[in-house]
């Protein structure tokens, strides 16, 4: 507001009253006076606002206003300016200002008048025709109608059409014997429908939040390892049986670990297994050591290290009780997101993104979502086998992801991991780490009870074998035993004492006997057939014993007859007669000793 728009009679807003000018008091302040009360009031100038308008015109941009349109204006602006405080502006002046801009001379009294009231040079740039924004034509009781069908039947959950909506306000007109409105006018007044209650009733609260909550705070950490974000997710992609590459196994889960600081990948686990406490204990072992990876081949993945602070979600995995005491074990402390808030791991959540954007380029993929994915064949695609997979992630995190620059850092992963633990001299100072890798086996690898046998130790169909397991064979022992899911080659074994005995891998599976054959559909079906020709052979057997047992019962059954059981010396008479017929020698009836003699 400049002091060229106040004139005594304009009417202006102060807080929540309607006052009109009545002239300067000083530099500083204005007197007013309130139409309400008559009451003379003094204000400072700042104070008073333009009284709101019913039709508000759009805002015009002064950079969006096109060279040759603003030139115009501002040159009307210009012939204006020397006759603001005028009352009118003379008609020589009229006549001049027309002629120059091509305008008529009420064209010029309009413009005039509507600098008058706004003093900018925007109020003179000509805008489109039609109707102002905000106008609305509709019977009230109409605009009242539409209204009520939108919030009853349109805001809910349940999805229901804007056909629907558009018919139920039709109906409810006729009714009332109101104007049908235009079913473009009610699909535009939906449309209209765009704020954080509107969401919440038809989308839920979750969805609108993600729209409409402001997120103005930013988490910002300013060193490595002091801030690791763990989360899993289920790959996108099909995998195929490393001994029959016919067979689709699954889609295996991948847990990810992310340093905040310098977004590099810290560590990694992939599993066929649901997420579980030995996923994030094996991620966090592979995070906070020396990775293996780098010893069979040069990856430059130089990232490990012990966390200060793990974030986590709330799943039970992250709960666990082995978790929570291996980490405090190291002194990491472990924090769980606040319920409901996966903002508070975007880190991590858009770093599985951007790895589950490389999986759509596998053959095999399911990609994100039935719509993506299409009339895509990802079973008869499916060719990489878990450990095929798991080379390939680890060729996109070393040599694609932490090289490449990243938006939020502004250059690539590694350097900003190379540049954290850089010292001045140029060397390179290694970041913490717990150097007793026994120990970290212990408190975060899985673990189980077994049997101690004379024999080894049987686990996962295989058997291991230390000669200190000679002085600790009894028939009642039990250990617990701790294992790299990844490599069953070798266990580590609690004695008496805490300490872990390396446990090699002697026979079994892992030594690569009695691998599991899979049969083909003609061997599974000849093998079917013989089975169940030996169930057929055996019941004959079977039944030949049995019936066999029955006729021998039958026939002793012919051959003794009745006990006759009297009031007195029953006993005896049954004795007697049981000792007689024991005496008399009978030949046992068959079918060749009866002969048939047909009679004339």
């Amino acid at each position: 507001m400049t002091s060229s728009s106040l004139k005594i009679g304009s009417r202006w807003a102060y807080g929540e009253r309607v006052v009109e000018f009545d002239g300067p008091l000083n530099i500083r302040q204005v007197q007013v006076r309130d139409l309400g009360t008559g009451e003379l009031l003094p204000v400072a100038m700042h104070e008073l606002k333009p009284l709101p308008t019913s039709i508000q015109k759009k805002r015009i941009e002064p950079t969006m206003v096109p060279q040759l349109e603003w030139d115009r204006a501002l040159s009307l602006a210009r012939a204006f300016e020397p006759y603001v405080e005028e009352n009118c502006l003379p008609r020589k002046v009229t006549k001049e200002i027309a002629a120059q801009c091509g305008l008529s001379a009420r064209q010029v009294l309009r413009y005039r008048a509507a600098y008058q009231r706004g003093a900018t040079t925007t109020t003179l740039v000509r805008q489109k025709g039609g109707r102002p924004q905000g106008l609305r034509l509709l019977d009230y009781r109409v605009e009242q109608i539409i209204q009520h069908v939108i919030t009853k039947h349109y805001a809910l959950r349940e999805k229901v059409s804007k056909e629907e909506v558009c018919e139920r306000v039709r109906l409810l007109c006729r009714r009332l014997n109101l104007a049908l409105p235009d079913p473009k006018t009610v699909v535009k007044r939906i449309r209209e429908q765009n704020d954080y209650a509107f969401a919440c009733k038809q989308l839920g609260t979750k969805v609108a939040k993600q729209s409409y909550e402001a997120r103005p705070g930013k988490l910002i950490v300013d060193a490595p390892l002091k801030l690791v974000q763990i989360d899993h997710t289920l790959a996108d992609i099909l995998l195929v049986d490393e001994n029959d590459p016919n067979r689709v196994i699954g889609r295996p889960w991948l847990t990810l670990a992310i340093d905040v600081s310098t977004r590099v990948v810290l560590g990694y686990f992939l599993s066929f297994n649901a997420p579980s406490s030995i996923s994030v204990a094996m991620c966090l072992a592979h995070s906070m050591q020396p990775k293996m990876e780098n010893f069979r081949d040069p990856l430059e993945w130089i990232m490990y290290g012990k966390p200060l602070r793990i974030l986590v979600d709330n799943g039970k995995d992250f709960r666990s009780l082995a978790l929570i005491r291996g980490c405090e074990q190291h002194g990491i402390t472990l924090d769980w997101r606040p319920v409901r808030r996966p903002h508070y791991g975007a880190h991590i959540e858009r770093l599985m993104g951007t790895f589950m954007q490389m999986v759509h380029t596998l053959p095999g993929t399911t990609f994100s979502n039935p719509q993506q994915r299409g009339d895509y064949p990802s079973e008869k695609r499916a060719c990489l086998t878990l450990r095929e997979f798991r080379a390939w992630l680890v060729e996109k995190i070393c040599r694609s992801y932490h090289v490449r620059r990243h938006r939020a850092l502004g250059k690539p992963p590694l350097l900003a991991w190379e540049h954290a633990f850089r010292c001045e001299d140029g060397s390179f100072d290694p970041p913490p780490t717990p150097m007793n890798r026994e120990a970290l086996w212990r408190d975060f690898f899985p673990f189980e009870r077994r049997r101690l046998q004379r024999t080894g130790v049987q686990f996962k169909g295989t058997r291991y074998w230390h000669e200190s397991f000679v002085s600790l064979i009894h028939p009642e022992r039990y250990v617990m035993l701790h294992y790299d899911p990844d490599d069953l080659s070798r266990i580590w074994v609690r004695d008496d004492d805490d300490a872990l005995i390396e446990a090699k891998a002697i026979a079994g599976r892992a030594k690569g006997e009695a691998t599991r054959y899979t049969l083909s559909s003609d061997e599974q079906a000849r093998l079917d057939r013989i089975q169940l020709e030996g169930y057929e052979r055996a019941d004959a057997i079977q039944q030949t014993a049995e019936t066999r047992r029955r006729q021998r019962r039958r026939n002793e059954a012919i051959v003794a007859p009745p006990i006759s059981r009297g009031k007195r010396g029953g006993r005896r008479n049954a004795t007697r007669h049981t000792q007689t017929a024991s005496d008399t020698s009978f030949i046992p009836l068959d079918r060749q000793s009866i002969t048939v003699e047909v009679l004339s």
